[in-house]
């Protein structure tokens, strides 16, 4: 860990915060985390990236963390705000990794930004959840939310509350219930659990504004396509997530030209255990 409290203020005003992680002078890697999360998520790759010299940037969205909200934001507007960042950091060019819920941030910035992100990589990224048959393989509950969150707006809501009460009142975390196998084992180790609790904190600084309206951003027309992209994607997927579908993955690989798929044994925190082979591929 470099710094984990770091702020910048946009043209726009609002304030937009993020992690250093890995090497300090290192290839610039931006770490888009997931949902629910925030950007102590790049956490999980400090120690990789300053082995192979990597700086990791991972910025908070807005309205989570020490990010300010912004409303009627959009996936389309998102890379704005990571050109301002990198731009003030002195990185003309970098490469971006999206994990889980940061897939959409991932694939959005390697669209909107080919002649900046050299290199992307969507991680058992989550694609558009609104597309036939996508969800197929996820554990039912996460399926069946998945599939109806743009038909019934206030399911995003009631899962933002969910996340609230679950972290406030100390509940038993519903995606620990959902996990199998070594996903489960992992949600039970004690280093797992203390960067949870770190995690959500922050997800729950400003309230639940910024985890709805990420899941309405999913939930909803991404207003690109990803058939677009025109740089190198690696993706990787866990052949027995039941969080983020192997079928999201198959999506991504059928669309991106230029798109790389791993399909790896385990589950949705499976990742982790590959981030070396992930980020040498981006440095």
């Amino acid at each position: 860990m470099i710094s984990e409290n770091n702020t910048i203020v946009l043209k726009s005003g609002r304030k937009l915060g993020y992690a250093l992680y890995g090497s300090k002078k290192g290839t610039p890697l931006f770490y888009f985390h997931g949902w629910p999360s925030s950007r102590f998520d790049g956490t999980r790759v400090d120690k990789v990236a300053k082995k192979l010299n990597i700086l990791v940037i991972a910025p908070d969205r807005p309205g989570i963390g020490i990010s300010d909200y912004k409303k009627d934001r959009t996936l389309l507007g998102f890379p704005d705000d990571i050109v301002e960042l990198a731009d003030s950091l002195g990185f003309r060019k970098f490469s971006a990794m999206g994990v889980s819920g940061g897939g959409p941030y991932a694939a959005v910035c390697a669209y909107t930004l080919p002649k900046r992100v050299q290199k992307a990589a969507i991680v058992v990224g989550l694609a558009p959840p609104y597309i036939k048959n996508i969800c197929e393989g996820m554990a039912w509950p996460n399926k069946m939310s998945w599939e109806n969150y743009h038909r019934f707006p206030i399911l995003s809501t009631l899962a933002g509350y969910s996340v609230f009460f679950q972290t406030k009142l100390g509940l038993v975390d519903i995606s620990q219930l959902l996990s199998f196998g070594a996903d489960r084992q992992m949600r039970n180790e004690d280093a797992y659990k203390a960067l949870l609790n770190k995690v959500r904190k922050a997800v729950l600084q400003q309230g639940v504004k910024g985890i709805i309206q990420d899941l309405e951003l999913y939930a909803n027309s991404w207003g690109f396509d990803v058939k677009r992209i025109k740089i190198p994607v690696y993706l990787w997927y866990g052949e027995d997530d039941k969080n983020v579908s192997l079928a999201m993955g198959k999506y991504y690989k059928k669309r991106i030209p230029k798109s790389t798929l791993t399909v790896y044994e385990g589950g949705h925190l499976g990742w982790v255990k590959h981030a070396g082979e992930i980020l040498k591929h981006l440095r």
